[in-house]
């Protein structure tokens, strides 16, 4: 998934993408371990999808907290 489509997420929709993302990789990557899929790249492309998520969701929670800052200093 694309940095621009996670980004589109509102904050609920983005937490349930981090959850279910962090669960899919769980199970993909005991099946990996266990021989039951050979799917090896997918886990890197959930990996990538789930930091981008994080990213996304720090960088408001930074873009909130200066707000605050800003509403204090005035």
């Amino acid at each position: 998934m694309k940095a621009k489509q996670i980004a589109e997420k509102k904050e609920k929709e983005l937490e349930k993408f981090i959850t279910d993302t962090k669960n899919n990789l769980l199970k993909l990557s005991f099946d990996v371990r266990t021989k039951e899929s050979n799917k090896v790249r997918d886990i890197r492309k959930l990996k990538r999808d789930l930091a981008r998520a994080q990213t996304i969701k720090r960088e408001r929670e930074l873009a909130e907290e200066e707000a605050k800052q800003d509403k204090e200093k005035k």
